[in-house]
């Protein structure tokens, strides 16, 4: 395991890159997951734009009940607070937003630049190396969210990884870049994109940064499993589809692979 000298996450450190964020921030050595604290406390009077870092989630948590490999001193594990104006229709531009975000985070702290896979990880060539969950805090009197947990767990350093991701999952390895750098960056990137999801920036930015278009996958839709190749990613974030018979499909949400990796 590669442990970049000097990286200690610290509120101090963080700080120290954003001297303009005065928004709560939560540190911890260990915990076990940043967005079950975020959750917990988001129906709360807690801040909008507060930030829970961690540098070990014990019990790190991905989309639909995956989990996400979280070991101490080679990653950096956060989740963002955001309480918009929003419904919980609008989830896949946060989550759209977050993947932006992140992608300028790396590139302006590190020499890597990641590529997005649609619609929430990150890769750089065949590995993946970073992955969002974005969920919705329920109001309790009205249809929109009380709040939205942005959770981003990214791989910094290599490691010994489990068996089940050792071939999938990969690290940015900038012996540069300090992790406290990356969450300042990272913090200030979200809160602007998701102050801005209407702008059409965000969508030209998110498919600049796409590797998918021109690619075969398989997708899911009404369980059955389907290929066919993307064609496009549409101004709502949803991924277009051209399947064996020229048909378009849209998909807003699912999961895919990529066949002709």
């Amino acid at each position: 395991m590669t442990v970049l000298k000097n990286d200690m996450l610290s509120e101090e450190a963080i700080r120290a890159y954003c001297t303009d964020l005065s928004w709560p921030m939560y540190v911890f050595d260990t915990i076990d997951s940043t967005n079950n604290y975020a959750k917990s406390i988001a129906a709360s009077p807690a801040a909008h734009g507060t930030l829970i870092v961690a540098d070990h989630q014990t019990d790190g948590r991905g989309r639909r009940g995956h989990t996400f490999y979280s070991p101490a001193n080679c990653g950096l594990y956060l989740s963002l607070i955001i309480k918009p104006h929003a419904r919980v229709q609008d989830m896949l531009k946060v989550t759209v937003a977050a993947a932006v975000a992140a992608v300028e985070a790396i590139e302006e702290t590190s020499d890597a630049h990641p590529q997005i896979k649609w619609v929430n990880d990150l890769f750089i060539g065949r590995r993946k190396i970073a992955g969002i969950l974005t969920e919705a805090v329920s109001h309790p009197d009205r249809d929109e969210p009380a709040a939205i947990v942005i959770g981003i767990g990214i791989n910094v350093t290599s490691t010994d990884l489990p068996e089940d991701i050792e071939n999938i999952a990969g690290a940015i390895d900038d012996p540069n870049l300090k992790r406290s750098h990356l969450a300042a960056v990272l913090w200030q990137r979200l809160l602007y994109w998701t102050e801005h999801l209407d702008d059409p920036n965000l969508m030209e930015k998110y498919r600049r940064y796409s590797f998918l278009s021109g690619h075969e996958i398989t997708y899911e839709l009404n369980n059955n499993t389907y290929s066919g190749t993307v064609a496009a990613i549409n101004d709502e974030g949803y991924l277009v589809i051209q399947n064996k018979d020229n048909e378009e499909i849209v998909l807003s949400s699912g999961e895919i692979s990529v066949k002709d990796w």
